[in-house]
């Protein structure tokens, strides 16, 4: 069976997300999503909003932002933000060619068949027959497809960048499964270790990111 490349957000219920709205530390320009939470959420309920999917449906696009505001009497500017904030939990994909360490004859190769991306690679060669095919078909070898697959499963993650990714993987976190298998200090000290410097992010920021990681599909063969 095949994988999604991000949560399903059918099974990412709004209580879910209220939950996790209350207890993380919001960006500054997103604190105010906090205000008033459980009565905003009544009215999103009364709705018959019940998961992150149907939300994202209601608010996509502006014209249904303004009636739904009309609708509920919440404010446009709240649901701007709130579709924001779902959204956010569907990082955009990372071209192949912001991962270091990978021959950019292997990324022109991937490239000359439409695989640009995380996305594309992640969905194309996730099981190990087609990514054996994919990589006799490239002229790439296997061991440098299976370092690019794994770098695109890590990139799947909340608040992992193709750097970060690189970083965890050269330490032996190499997919989403090992990802979950950590703890926000021991990803904090691998970024310290590695960058020698403090981190400029929490335990509170790794930990929301961990908790997300355990939504995703796991199981890419490698």
């Amino acid at each position: 069976m095949e994988k999604q490349y991000h949560i399903n957000l059918e099974k990412y219920t709004l209580q879910k997300f209220k939950n996790n709205l209350k207890s993380r530390d919001m960006i500054p320009s997103r604190v105010s999503l906090k205000d008033e939470l459980d009565e905003r959420f009544k009215i999103l309920e009364s709705s018959g909003i019940r998961n992150l999917k149907e939300l994202i449906e209601k608010l996509k696009t502006k014209p249904k932002i303004e009636l739904f505001a009309k609708e509920t009497g919440l404010s446009i500017e709240y649901l701007t933000l709130l579709k924001r904030e779902a959204k956010s939990y569907l990082p955009n994909p990372i071209r192949l060619d912001k991962f270091s360490g990978i021959p950019t004859k292997y990324v022109q190769r991937l490239d000359a068949e439409g695989i640009k991306n995380s996305r594309h690679l992640f969905n194309t060669a996730q099981d190990k027959n087609q990514r054996e095919s994919l990589a006799q078909k490239t002229e790439i070898p296997i061991e440098v497809m299976d370092e690019l697959l794994c770098l695109s499963d890590l990139v799947r993650v909340y608040g992992v960048g193709p750097i970060f990714a690189r970083m965890i993987y050269d330490v032996g976190v190499k997919t989403v499964k090992d990802f979950i298998e950590n703890t926000a200090e021991e990803f904090i000290k691998i970024y310290e270790e590695k960058e020698q410097k403090k981190a400029d992010f929490g335990v509170g920021e790794i930990q929301f990111s961990l908790q997300l990681a355990k939504e995703l599909d796991i199981g890419i063969e490698i």
